[in-house]
């Protein structure tokens, strides 16, 4: 398919989230590559979403702006390692990679069953000759094949790696999620997992319960799937069968202090809906 000179039309749901974090992409090729995008048909899925919770917008930047915090404290260019997002999706975040860590990085996997093409065709307009990232249209839950796909691309599973898990693991199963993450698991537990999970209503504070009931309903909506939310405990759990190491976690009140240096929106636990982990497998 040849990249016309217009904007690209995707799914709402897929540009939401990159809607929101749209302040992240005002500079360099992630800004060109944001520009590509037509957003057009979100205005009224984004005002229904934020007329029910009117922090969702800065939720997004948070989980966002964490998961690049996360990278800066665990990317080094003295131990180069591979990057592989699974569930990729539309954001740019490859092009953050090579401006910020392209000596800490030895080469990038970005994984979805949809827009890679688009992706490719774009990022190869934007940085042309760049043959760092690979992008692969496959089912991240097909785990029969996924670590195969990888493999072709030139992913070792000798190498340390780190998997990124952004906006993801609600859509998937617990069992979903524990096969997917065996295909990356090594001996000396080498590889390093960033992702976000949505709690349960139950360690939600009372305030922030319409907020969550009226996401929840909108996204298994849009989506057509249920979603999946998870205690800490039943997280730290599933990284104990898969016998890995929980490196740090971090409520939204957590998140927003670390990032900020204090607390505006969040001031409790489960505010925000969301955890943030990363472990090692």
């Amino acid at each position: 398919m040849e990249l016309v000179d217009h904007t690209l039309k995707v799914a709402p749901t897929a540009a939401l989230v990159l809607y929101h974090a749209r302040s992240l992409y005002e500079s360099g090729p992630a800004k060109a590559y944001y520009s590509h995008i037509d957003f057009s048909d979100i205005q009224s899925l984004s005002e229904k979403m934020e007329a029910s919770y009117k922090d969702l917008g800065y939720t997004v930047m948070c989980r966002k702006r964490f998961i690049r915090y996360l990278l800066e404290q665990n990317l080094s260019e003295d131990a180069p390692v591979q990057v592989c997002i699974l569930g990729a999706g539309l954001d740019p975040i490859s092009f953050h990679l090579l401006e910020e860590y392209d000596n800490a990085v030895t080469h990038i996997f970005e994984v979805d069953m949809d827009h890679m093409d688009m992706k490719a065709q774009l990022f190869e307009r934007l940085l042309p000759g760049n043959k760092k990232v690979d992008f692969i249209q496959a089912d991240i839950t097909d785990t029969l094949h996924l670590l195969d796909r990888l493999r072709d691309a030139g992913y070792s599973s000798e190498l340390p790696a780190l998997v990124i898990l952004e906006g993801v693991v609600p859509y998937i199963p617990d069992e979903q999620f524990l096969n997917i993450m065996q295909l990356f698991r090594t001996p000396n537990k080498t590889n390093l997992v960033l992702m976000d999970y949505i709690l349960p209503e139950e360690y939600l504070p009372d305030s922030a319960l319409p907020a969550y009931f009226a996401i929840k309903k909108g996204l298994e909506s849009f989506t057509g799937c249920s979603l999946s939310a998870y205690a800490r405990q039943q997280v730290f759990n599933m990284v104990a069968i898969l016998h890995g190491d929980v490196a740090s976690v971090d409520s939204m009140q957590d998140v927003e202090f670390k990032l900020n240096g204090r607390n505006e929106v969040y001031y409790e636990d489960g505010e925000g809906l969301i955890e943030m982990i990363s472990f090692y497998i």
